[in-house]
């Protein structure tokens, strides 16, 4: 039995949409790690027009936030970061 080394991951330039969405995502305080990976993906597939507004994004991201956050008040940090990014945010 042989094993390969693990592949190479090339990391997503800092103005691409994917590192923008989990730069966003890691600011948060959540219960577990994958719980702001989950969050960022989300807000990724917002900003790709798979998922129509940004309150949509969070509330299905399922994110587990901690240090009294609550959805919505996330939600309103996330909108505010991409309206200072120049991003256009569509809200319910």
């Amino acid at each position: 039995m042989g094993s390969k080394a693990a592949a190479l991951v090339n990391k997503a330039p800092d103005d691409s949409l994917e590192a923008i969405a989990y730069k966003i995502a890691e600011q948060f305080s959540t219960r577990e790690f994958n719980d702001n990976n989950r969050l960022g993906y989300h807000i990724y597939r917002y900003l790709m027009g798979t998922i129509p507004t940004i309150d949509e994004a969070v509330r299905v991201s399922g994110v587990r936030l901690t240090n009294g956050e609550t959805i919505v008040s996330v939600t309103e940090k996330v909108a505010q970061q991409l309206k200072e990014l120049g991003k256009e945010v569509k809200r319910e």
